[in-house]
């Protein structure tokens, strides 16, 4: 079944948004990357939180999306 999730780019100054319907049993560092990649930017160096900012330790999007659908994304580049 999928899911959707939004991801929201805290870091930038118009705190862009990217939706992913994504299945469920897909892992979510896997959907984090897409989305990452939608705003042309690099997972590697970006973090997911939950809104709040406790860590996302991984999982499947399932597992994520039962505690929020929403994540923030934070790019320490631009935050300083």
């Amino acid at each position: 079944m999928p899911v959707t999730l939004r991801f929201i780019f805290i870091s930038d100054a118009d705190k862009p948004t990217v939706s992913l319907k994504v299945p469920e049993d897909m892992l979510f560092q896997e959907a984090f990357v897409l989305a990452a990649k939608r705003q042309g930017k690099d997972a590697g160096i970006l973090t997911a939180t939950y809104p709040g900012g406790s860590p996302i330790a991984g999982g499947t999007v399932a597992e994520v999306a039962d505690k929020s659908t929403n994540i923030h994304v934070i790019d320490p580049s631009i935050v300083g």
